[in-house]
């Protein structure tokens, strides 16, 4: 890990995970969050990443994914080629709406089983999407 000392983290600075893509027309999304809330989606998107919902058949392009940085503390991006749609950060609502709508697509065919990890993504993903998600202490 690179570290630059701890600070503390402030209120108007924001977290970047750089997510890499097995398929699709993307090879990696950067996710963007407050830094506030940094750590629980962290854990929940490393907890999503391990799970058996990690697949193109449940989550699409996006399936298969890993992640492979995480920079904390940043106060701004300047993107330099307005032309890639990669290098364009994505906001974490923007990509849990993502994942959300897949999965209710897939619950609505009957195609997603019950379970508590089903509840407990969908839940996280509905509140990252809808801006409700409060930090855990």
């Amino acid at each position: 890990m690179f570290g630059l000392g701890k600070k503390a983290k402030k209120l108007d600075s924001h977290d970047m995970l750089i997510i890499k893509t097995e398929e699709g027309k993307r090879h990696f999304y950067q996710v963007t969050f407050p830094s506030v809330v940094g750590n629980d989606i962290v854990s929940m998107l490393e907890k999503l990443q391990k799970s058996k919902y990690n697949k193109p058949e449940f989550l699409g392009e996006i399936g298969g994914f890993h992640i492979i940085t995480y920079i904390e503390g940043l106060m701004s991006v300047e993107v330099k080629d307005e032309n890639d749609l990669e290098a364009h950060p994505l906001p974490i609502q923007d990509f849990a709406n993502v994942l959300l709508r897949r999965l209710e697509a897939l619950e609505e065919s009957g195609k997603l089983e019950e379970s508590d990890d089903t509840a407990f993504f969908m839940g996280e993903l509905t509140m990252l999407r809808d801006g409700s998600f409060v930090p855990q202490q």
